[in-house]
This record gives structure tokens, C-alpha cells and sequence, in this order.
């Protein structure tokens, strides 16, 4: 019997030896078949025949989807190129924007520092992302006040690009979404902001305009999410949120708001994965991505979310249909569109 197993052991060692320099011996040897074209002609497959393709060789009209693989058409009998797109260009660069500006605001014993600027409609709201100050979305929001009236205002203890300038939020006061919704409400009146507003959410800004949009649809005309995260990350993202906040009794409220038709514009670098999300809740809706950029596109990229947020102005001012996103600016400047 152990003289058996030796045997077998031996004969199995042996087969794969074999494989092996079979498979060695295959490799180094060329295939008989392969075929090749000469310079300036691609090696193609058209019904089964190997053929090479190029421009002004004779083609058949009727297979004019499969040479579309190799970037042919076949419209004439004879054979043209693709048109090479033009190369995206660079978002454009956004000029520096004036010495800070504004006013603190009283929302309830504590204020808040608001800065508007600009004239005309739609009055366009930034809420920053986890820890950013106003002074993160300046750039963008003087480019834009050219044309429109923009506001940026700092939550209590922002840091980023540098320290915002609000007072520090009381320990009374719970830092629940209702209450960043409150503040936000409280120092927008207070400060005669009238809207209806287009909130732009980068980050988690995204999910406090959500939360916005579920207490004060009437106040809400459209909605620009830049790298943003989506309302169903209610119940998942508060460990990962660095500033005091927690998802407070109106998470349910949150989780199932929808946007209807009003325009909602998503621009995606990291967060992909959260445009689904807000893509479901809307029937008005343009989402493009740009993988090439950082997560933080307002301070790295800000003529990036400058072009997302003139898409959403634009629409609201011709009646509120977003157009197909190939008919905007977006992939001019390096975006990919990733709906119609």
C-alpha cells in the first residue's frame, strides 16, 4: 500500500512537471496564427474574418455597428475615423475674493456669522461640510455674486480653512440636525434672506440641506450636492462627523425626504456611491462625476462646483427643467456625465 501511494505521488509530480514545461514551451512559442497590419492600421475582427482597418478602405455598409468597436464608421462604403473629442479643459480659476465681510447674528443667546453679497435670484445658500467654515466656499461665492445673491455662514465651531466666527454653541443646546436647521432658519430671516433658496451641501452639507428640505420644503427651490452625502446616511454617518452633531428625533423625516422636481444637481469626486441615493429622490436631475479631484472641491477645484452650481441658476431662472448634462458646461471643465 505505501508502495502504492509513493507511486501515485510520484506520477501526480510528474503530470504537473509536464503542465508545466508544456505551458513554458507554449509560452515562448510564437502563434502561427496571429496576425498582424502594417503601421497606421488597426488589427480587426468584422464577422468573424480578420481584417485591417483603415481610413478610406472599402467596408460594408451593413456591418457599420461592428466596426464601431474600433472606432470606424462605415456610412459610405469606406471606412473614416471617429471624431476625436475635444480634450476637457481646466475648471476655470476663480479670482481671490475680497477681506471677509458680514455680520453676526443673534439665532437664540448665541450668534452666527452670516455674509451675503451679490443681487438677484435664486438666493444661493452654502452649508459647509464636517468642521468647514464659510471661508471654504468664499471663492465660489463671490464668482457667483456677479450674477446672483449668494450667502456663506459659519456653524459654531468650525475650523476649516480656518476658524469661522461664530460663538460657540451653547451646552444647553443640543447639536441635533433640528438644530442646525433652526440656526440656519434663524439666521437667514434674522438677516433678511428671504428665499425660496438654492442650498448647496458639500460633504456633509449635503445631508444638512436635506434635513433643511424635509422642515422647510416651501423654502427650498433647488438643491447642488458637491461630493456630497445623501439623506439615508442619517443612520450611519455620526461617528464619522468630527464637529458636535447627532441625528436627532427627526431622522425618520430626514431618511424619507424627496425632492421632487425641483432641480437637483450632483457633482461626485469620492462620494459615487451616495448619487444613487439622492438620484432616487428626485425626477429632475443631473449628476456628473469628476474622480479626477479631491473631496474637497470647493478649496481644491472651486471653479469645479462654481460650473455644477451655475447649472442648477441657470435652470431655475428658465423655469426650473434641468437640461441634458452633456448640453452643459460640465464636461467641458473635466466632469463625466453619469445620467442623460
Amino acid at each position: 500500500m505505501r508502495k502504492t501511494m509513493r507511486k501515485l505521488r510520484l506520477a501526480v509530480v510528474a503530470f504537473v512537471l509536464l503542465l508545466f514545461v508544456a505551458g513554458a514551451v507554449g509560452a515562448r512559442t510564437p502563434s502561427v496564427t496571429a496576425k498582424h497590419c502594417k503601421a497606421g492600421s488597426t488589427s480587426a475582427t468584422i464577422a468573424g474574418k480578420h481584417v485591417c482597418l483603415k481610413p478610406g478602405a472599402r467596408c460594408e455598409k451593413k456591418r457599420d455597428r461592428a466596426y464601431h468597436r474600433y472606432r470606424f464608421h462605415c456610412h459610405s462604403g469606406k471606412l473614416t475615423r471617429f471624431p476625436l473629442p475635444p480634450p476637457p479643459a481646466a475648471p476655470p480659476t476663480l479670482a481671490e475674493p475680497p477681506a471677509p465681510a458680514g455680520e453676526l447674528i443673534d439665532v437664540g443667546g448665541y450668534r452666527l456669522h452670516l455674509e451675503c453679497t451679490g443681487t438677484g435670484t435664486p438666493t444661493v445658500v452654502f452649508e459647509p461640510g464636517n468642521t468647514a467654515s464659510r471661508h471654504a466656499a468664499r471663492k465660489v461665492q463671490y464668482a457667483l455674486a456677479t450674477d446672483t445673491r449668494v450667502c456663506t455662514y459659519d456653524r459654531p465651531g468650525t475650523v476649516t480653512p480656518i476658524p469661522g466666527s461664530s460663538d460657540v454653541r451653547p451646552e444647553t443646546v443640543q447639536p441635533t440636525s433640528e438644530t442646525f436647521v433652526r440656526e440656519l432658519k434663524t439666521v437667514l430671516a434674522k438677516g433678511n434672506v428671504p428665499g425660496p433658496y438654492l442650498l448647496v451641501g458639500s460633504s456633509f452639507g449635503g445631508l444638512l440641506i436635506s434635513a433643511f428640505t424635509a422642515h422647510h420644503p416651501a423654502d427650498v427651490a433647488g438643491l447642488v450636492f458637491i461630493d456630497a452625502v445623501g439623506p439615508a446616511s442619517v443612520d450611519t454617518i455620526e461617528p464619522l462627523i468630527i464637529e458636535p452633531w447627532q441625528a436627532g428625533s427627526d431622522r425618520d423625516l430626514v431618511r424619507a425626504v424627496t425632492f421632487g422636481s425641483r432641480p437637483v444637481v450632483v457633482l461626485t469626486t469620492t462620494l459615487t456611491a451616495e448619487a444613487a441615493d439622492i438620484q432616487r429622490r428626485s425626477t429632475n436631475i443631473l449628476v456628473a462625476g469628476a474622480p479626477q479631484y479631491s473631496h474637497f472641491v470647493l478649496l481644491d477645484t472651486p471653479g469645479l462646483g462654481y460650473e455644477a452650481i451655475r447649472v442648477a441658476i441657470a435652470a431655475l431662472r428658465a423655469g426650473g427643467a434641468l437640461p441634458a448634462c452633456a448640453q452643459t458646461r460640465l464636461p467641458q471643465v473635466g466632469a463625466k456625465c453619469t445620467t442623460p
